[in-house]
């Protein structure tokens, strides 16, 4: 049998070295997480105005949603073209990283919007906070009867109508509030943020051009961790929404890691 070349065993050896750390360090983070949020009294402490609190809050959770994903999707293409060679190379890795993101978290979007809570049904804390403090709570089930836009609808007639037991709460939070009508277990932005994390922590620790960068791979762990604080310091989320969607995060991320078709399939990395 012929012997495998010596690059090939180096960088399968790499390979298993970066998943194994990468793997022990979102472990790490989440638990970290889960000491946070279920030890720290942080539910709704950045809704305040103009708290910088509140703005530092609502930036990370605003980058780990819609608004943050395209340029998050950007930022993991560039990362993994890094260790390629040629514009075309660079190309072709960067278009095809892109759009098996888009596929993949399209689809796991779809899953947990339309399958996953609707099953489940888990009430916003959000939601429950702006009925309390309008003396009705008790309409929670029937308002869960409405569509998502109904319901939207509802919540912005409801703050419109009673002003005054909001004047504590920022209105970009408000807003958000309203914007995020749906229901809340798992966490959809602590699951893209741990899912992001661990692929571009792979890109960094597998780069060859870079090698000096392997050490930063834990950093894009402390903004998933900024994600997932913010979406309970807003109200958005509960501490079990935020930790089920870090652990479904890390799972589908070792699991794409770990498989070699899966992992070529999204970043071309042998």
């Amino acid at each position: 049998m012929q012997t495998k070349p010596i690059r090939y065993k180096l960088l399968t050896c790499l390979k298993i070295i970066s998943i194994k750390n990468i793997v022990y360090i979102a472990l790490l983070s989440l638990v970290f997480l889960m000491g946070l949020v279920y030890l720290l009294p942080l539910a709704f402490t950045a809704c305040a105005p103009n708290s910088k609190w509140c703005h530092l809050a609502y930036a990370f959770t605003t980058s780990g949603g819609p608004v943050g994903f395209f340029f998050l999707l950007v930022f993991t293409g560039i990362c993994y073209t890094l260790s390629e060679e040629g514009i075309k190379q660079k190309v072709v890795v960067f278009l095809k990283t892109v759009l098996s993101l888009v596929l993949v978290m399209g689809v796991l979007a779809y899953v947990n919007e339309r399958l996953t809570k609707p099953i489940l049904k888990s009430q916003r804390p959000s939601h429950l906070f702006m009925l309390g403090q309008t003396s009705q709570s008790q309409a929670i089930d029937s308002l869960y009867q409405l569509s998502k836009a109904e319901r939207k609808v509802f919540f912005a007639q409801l703050i419109k109508n009673n002003p005054a037991p909001f004047n504590q709460i920022d209105p970009t939070i408000l807003e958000h509030w309203v914007e995020e009508s749906g229901y809340s277990f798992p966490s959809g932005h602590t699951f893209n943020a741990f899912l992001f994390s661990m692929i571009i922590a792979y890109a960094i620790f597998y780069n060859r051009s870079k090698p000096q960068w392997r050490k930063l791979y834990f950093i894009p762990f402390l903004w998933a961790l900024g994600v997932a604080v913010s979406r309970v310091a807003v109200g958005a989320h509960s501490a079990l929404d935020v930790s089920a969607g870090a652990a479904l995060g890390v799972l589908l991320g070792t699991i794409l890691l770990y498989f070699d078709f899966t992992r070529h399939w999204l970043t071309r990395k042998h």
